[in-house]
């Protein structure tokens, strides 16, 4: 009874409020889309406009398959919200909270539950506890010349910017950002940081323990060394290395020259590692409502730290072609990873070819390909599907095995905006593991998955 009174409420209240179209950008900021089939113009929670920004959400999954790896149940209800405001001219503050709840349609019977929609310590079942993190900031701007902001929030770059379900990955920063030689350049330094609801999922099961997706440290008090989702932990204390370091120092150009957009972004983590990210996108207008873009990716890694460097490290090259005409998108993608796997434990996801179970184009030896395409039949409506291919990894193991296949994934996506600040996005994933039919204790073990999920948002 209790069940049903919760979902028929949950129901009524996201019928009312609900989602915005397209496919929906994983970033907690308040989404208003635009016209166009592809692309949306968003209005960040953390602006300092003197208005509150936010967003209400429920995920829910409706199935998976029965095997201890697709995870069957979980069903939660989420926020975000930020109110800003300009204190005098150029001079502003901020205040962001993000939360997170079992919805009371969570089948807490079943073992295998998405805890990365929650914020748990334990894998309990019976204890689904509500959880959450929050993040201010100072910042000093003068328009188009610098803006200058310390803070616990998000950070705006393609090195930070992944997949969530509630709650994000915030860190601790100062960050400078000038306005000169034709682009926008910014000096960072981060110290802290603290892991969102999705993490779990990064560690456990997208990353498969390799350290490669998000997280390289259990979120999970079964182990001596854990990290606690919602706190915010040294720079250091995000790996399991021997050297300490005292952050994350952050340099950033990104400009546009003529039809050509380039980003330039340097990670150095002291005495850790050394990421330099490069991306470049030339844009071709072919008429009214046709465009061609062409973009190429690399990320090197250089790893400073004795321990880490035996498994992570090199580099990693991507290239995407994206086709619009009219009410269709197609793209194709393809990486390519030398030896060695991507140590990433700060949140980064921007592979050309990752889905949303899989980021295994971040492994060693990995060439992966990935098609989309995007339909868009009405204004309300869009329906994509993708799928994404992975070579076998070299240099992991999953409980002491080698990959047994390649991995791949298929992504089948609705999603439908009502009115201008809702959106439903119905998805069915099916996806095999690189460990797929792996032998544990004697038996063969099936690591697949085959789910369909719900996500119902109202952003405002």
């Amino acid at each position: 009874m209790k069940k049903t009174v919760i979902a028929i409420t949950a129901v009524s209240i996201f019928s009312e409020l609900l989602v915005a179209g397209g496919y929906i950008d994983p970033t907690l900021s308040a989404p208003v889309f635009t016209q166009a089939p592809y692309k949306y113009v968003k209005k960040s929670i953390t602006i300092d406009d003197g208005s509150v920004h936010g967003y209400l959400r429920m995920h829910h999954i409706f199935t998976g398959e029965d095997n201890g790896f697709d995870k069957e149940t979980g069903s939660t209800l989420g926020f975000g919200v930020g109110y800003g405001l300009e204190v005098f001219d150029g001079f502003k503050i901020g205040f962001e909270a993000y939360g997170v709840m079992d919805s009371g349609l969570t089948d807490t019977d079943k073992s295998s539950i998405a805890y990365g929609q929650f914020m748990n310590t334990y894998k309990d079942s019976k204890k689904l506890d509500a959880g959450g993190a929050w993040g201010v900031h100072i910042k000093y701007e003068i328009k188009d010349v610098v803006k200058a902001i310390i803070g616990r929030s998000q950070f705006d770059s393609p090195m930070t910017k992944t997949q969530i379900t509630h709650v994000p990955n915030l860190y601790e920063y100062a960050r400078v950002d000038g306005y000169v030689f034709g682009g926008n350049i910014s000096a960072s330094f981060i110290t802290k940081m603290s892991y969102g609801s999705r993490s779990a999922a990064d560690f456990g099961l997208i990353g498969e323990k390799t350290g490669t997706s998000g997280m390289q440290i259990t979120p999970f008090t079964n182990s001596k060394v854990e990290l606690s989702r919602g706190t915010f932990y040294n720079i250091d204390e995000t790996v399991n290395q021997t050297n300490s370091s005292s952050g994350i120092f952050v340099l950033g150009y990104e400009t546009k020259i003529r039809r050509v957009k380039l980003r330039i972004w340097d990670f150095y983590v002291d005495d850790i590692a050394n990421n330099l990210y490069i991306d470049a996108t030339y844009k071709r207008p072919l008429g009214k409502g046709k465009v061609f873009k062409l973009s190429a990716q690399v990320w090197n890694q250089s790893v400073l730290n004795t321990t880490l460097d035996k498994t992570y490290g090199g580099t990693m090259y991507g290239a995407e072609a994206l086709l619009k005409w009219g009410n269709i998108i197609a793209k194709a993608a393809y990486t390519i990873k030398d030896e060695g796997g991507l140590l990433n434990a700060w949140g980064s996801n921007p592979g050309y070819t990752s889905s949303i179970f899989s980021r295994n184009e971040y492994r060693g030896e990995v060439n992966a390909y990935k098609a989309t395409l995007v339909y868009k039949p009405f204004k309300k409506l869009k329906i994509m599907a993708s799928y994404a291919n992975y070579g076998k990894s070299k240099g992991f193991t999953l409980s002491k095995q080698s990959p047994t296949s390649d991995a791949s994934e298929m992504d089948l996506v609705v999603v439908y905006k009502p009115w201008k600040q809702v959106t439903f996005k119905l998805f069915n994933a099916i996806r095999t593991s690189e460990f797929d039919g792996i032998v544990s204790k004697g038996k063969t073990i099936a690591k697949t998955q085959n789910q369909i999920r719900l996500i119902m948002t109202y952003a405002f």
